[in-house]
């Protein structure tokens, strides 16, 4: 089965529906129901029929949900890294300040009247331990680990004697920025947020 690289990804967020290939076309109308409900409220009937393809199409490019549905989250991973990649290097050199960079970005993204939380916790609740969709649960775990990884790097310059519990608790703030402004529309949780991960930054260099 074909995986669509970063640039088609994107390329999908910058095109009309009626523009694209079917599989494309599938995969822009499931990701924009997902993510505006949840993968298992939307049905294979109604992405097939939003999205204008025969259901022999639709099952030529994506044999199942499931399938569909990790694709999705590999959407979603390819556009949330490309947003911190850009966010981060536009930071400049200073590697706090690329740190705190990630909290400007989510900042951005909380304003978006589209912004429904973090598809992959949400991911997490509809696809738990016991659930029989392993290439959905391994989409999941490639995008945390990736993220910690991604984190990782940018503390990485710091040089801090306690980097691995550095990386956890700012990931720790990521998660919970992103809940947080599911729950509490319009507040001002996402800037305190980026004082908070500021402040502990700052200690954590102190201590050296």
């Amino acid at each position: 089965m074909k995986t669509l690289d970063v640039s088609e990804y994107l390329d999908l967020e910058s095109r009309s529906l009626d523009a694209l290939a079917p599989r494309q076309r599938i995969l822009k109308t499931a990701s924009e129901l997902f993510y505006r409900n949840s993968i298992h409220t939307v049905g294979i009937d109604r992405i097939i029929a939003e999205s204008g393809v025969a259901k022999m199409t639709f099952y030529k490019h994506f044999p199942s949900k499931a399938n569909l549905a990790a694709t999705y989250l590999r959407h979603k991973s390819a556009l949330w890294f490309d947003m911190l990649a850009t966010a981060t290097e536009q930071a400049g050199p200073a590697p706090l300040d690329r740190v705190l960079a990630i909290f400007d970005a989510l900042n951005a993204s909380f304003q978006a009247p589209t912004f429904r939380g973090c598809p992959f916790v949400r991911g997490l609740a509809e696809f738990g331990p016991d659930a029989e969709t392993p290439e959905v649960q391994a989409t999941l775990a490639a995008y945390f680990h990736d993220l910690r990884k991604f984190v990782a790097s940018l503390v990485q310059p710091l040089k801090l004697k306690n980097q691995e519990s550095v990386v956890v608790q700012i990931l720790a703030l990521i998660q919970g920025s992103l809940v947080n402004a599911q729950a509490m529309r319009g507040g001002v949780e996402p800037l305190a947020t980026r004082d908070a991960a500021k402040v502990l930054l700052e200690a954590a260099v102190q201590r050296g």
